[in-house]
């Protein structure tokens, strides 16, 4: 039998992105996009949380106030992702 297989041509394959890359793209748009909302988010949790203490609802307002602070702490783990992965992807150029 002849094997059809020693003619087929491999160079094309240089110019493929390596496994994940197109992934780790869209990954680095999402990260950006989490950031860039985060401070929308976090104000309509502080209207929310004085709506919520004006009408007596203490317990629920401060529920909502650690939750902002976590948001901080949220986002300083989103830009050192991003930063991660901004490095990452230089290496692999």
């Amino acid at each position: 039998m002849h094997d059809n297989h020693k003619h087929h041509s491999h160079h094309d394959h240089d110019h493929e992105q390596a496994p994940g890359a197109e992934d780790l793209k869209k990954l680095q748009l999402m990260l950006e996009h989490w950031i860039e909302h985060d401070d929308s988010h976090v104000e309509s949790y502080r209207e929310w949380a004085d709506k919520a203490s004006r009408a007596g609802e203490e317990d629920i307002a401060k529920e909502i106030h650690l939750a902002i602070s976590e948001s901080d702490a949220v986002k300083s783990h989103l830009k050192r992702a991003k930063a991660i992965l901004a490095a990452k992807m230089v290496l692999r150029k």
